[in-house]
């Protein structure tokens, strides 16, 4: 049976009154309470307040430290049958909540929360455009992994616990727990720290700690793959059953058209228009930019559009990722051969980087990296961007894994420099 009782420690005018958890053997806690009491007042054999003492505040001090004890009782009955860690942390988190109840404002999930739902009524003073649907799902994302890491450390975090030994936590955890990438990761940092100086801004107390340049996480690389011309050449000619020929129909309009799939499963024959010269093309507006986007059909698109007499049956975002596997698996199709990528493995849900047969680590985001890719040097690349919705080449060359260093070719052809004697044992680069 569990034992709790109060004890004081120090030499001075006044005394600190500490807690005492005893549970068996393995479980001895003690923690600091915020009351202080001088010493000739306090009847060490109870570890309560003496009541023959002239300290007039008595009782009333005393009702405090029992109603603490009474809560710390009740919350500890409660957690144990749920086999919740009864360590120092927890037991430092229920007296916390005892004596400095949170605001539900001053709650960092509440807040996040709170901003996400804020944004649905926002509109981008630049853009002029409200806030994507893909942005809201970012931040459920982000907050969805918060309450896991609240669960995993026994704790409800406040905008004044988000300092550098949070990050450092949250990092160990995301990384550990979750499998999250380094981009992942710095996703949801990038998301407390907006939202912590949105509280900030509007009088809310927060830990200076996360203004700090360190609260954050450098990038890496993004490993990608790509459906090749050869390679949608077979998928055209893949043969299944309905639903996973109707995937193969989005799979390939989606690489022809470059859409992000939520733009993808909205599209319908009220997106075809035809120009003044009677050229058809397709017309919609991008979900996540707001931008207008004009499309030429490429003949394998007209081919899916003549056949079904419009677009193919829209499905979710994750039938979509599911079926194209299964397309792209297929012998006929070929894509069994092993490649380096990174993927979410789907039992664990953690990300893995290694060796993969490529239609493993195909998913709807392929459409537009091979849209990009496969267009890169037959158009211009601001025709590319146009459909990408990138702002500039860097950002664009950096999505497709390309160098900027086309310019050189066109230097070196106009000096028609030659290697002489002196210089032939420089380093070469393939470019």
């Amino acid at each position: 049976m569990a034992t709790f009782k109060y004890f004081i420690k120090g030499k001075g005018e006044f005394a600190n009154i500490y807690f005492r958890l005893l549970d068996g053997r393995n479980t001895d806690i003690k923690i600091l309470t915020t009351y202080l009491i001088k010493p000739e007042y306090w009847n060490t054999s109870k570890g309560i307040v003496k009541q023959d003492s002239l300290f007039s505040e008595k009782i009333k001090f005393q009702k405090e430290l029992d109603d603490l004890k009474t809560y710390i009782t009740t919350s500890f009955n409660e957690a144990k049958p749920k086999g919740v860690e009864i360590n120092k942390q927890w037991l430092e988190n229920v007296r916390d909540e005892k004596l400095n109840p949170r605001k539900n404002t001053d709650l960092l999930i509440s807040s996040l929360e709170n901003y996400r739902d804020s944004l649905k009524s926002k509109v981008n003073n630049k853009t002029k455009r409200a806030t994507s649907t893909g942005t809201l799902r970012n931040y459920n994302t982000t907050i969805s992994r918060l309450k896991k890491f609240e669960s995993h450390t026994n704790k409800e975090y406040v905008l004044t616990d988000v300092d550098l030994t949070f990050h450092s936590k949250y990092l160990k955890f995301a990384i550990n727990n979750l499998g999250l990438s380094n981009n992942s990761i710095q996703s949801d940092f990038k998301k407390i720290k907006t939202v912590c100086l949105d509280a900030r801004d509007r009088g809310q107390d927060i830990n200076k700690q996360v203004e700090s340049r360190k609260f954050g996480l450098s990038s890496e690389k993004t490993s990608f793959v790509t459906i090749s011309e050869d390679e949608l050449k077979r998928i055209k000619l893949f043969k299944g059953s309905n639903h996973l020929e109707n995937a193969r129909d989005w799979l390939i309009i989606g690489c022809w058209t470059g859409c992000r799939v939520d733009d993808l499963m909205r599209l319908s024959n009220d997106n075809i228009h035809i120009n003044t010269k009677g050229q058809r093309f397709i017309r919609y507006t991008q979900s996540k930019t707001n931008k207008q986007v004009d499309l030429a059909i490429h003949p394998d698109v007209q081919e899916i559009l003549d056949r079904l007499n419009g677009f193919p049956r829209p499905i979710s975002d994750q039938k979509f990722n599911d079926y194209i596997k299964k397309v792209c698996k297929d012998e006929k199709v070929g894509m069994s051969f092993l490649i380096q990528g990174t993927r979410q493995n789907p039992k664990t849900h953690k990300r893995e980087t290694g060796m993969f047969e490529k239609w493993q680590l195909i998913r709807s985001h392929t459409c537009r990296r091979s849209f990009a890719t496969n267009h890169y040097n037959k158009i211009s690349n601001k025709l590319i961007m146009k459909v990408t919705g990138h702002s500039t080449e860097a950002m664009l060359l950096n999505y497709i894994g390309e160098t900027d260093n086309d310019h050189l070719e066109d230097f070196i052809g106009l000096y028609n420099t030659t290697p002489t004697e002196n210089n032939t044992k420089v380093k070469q680069i393939n470019l």
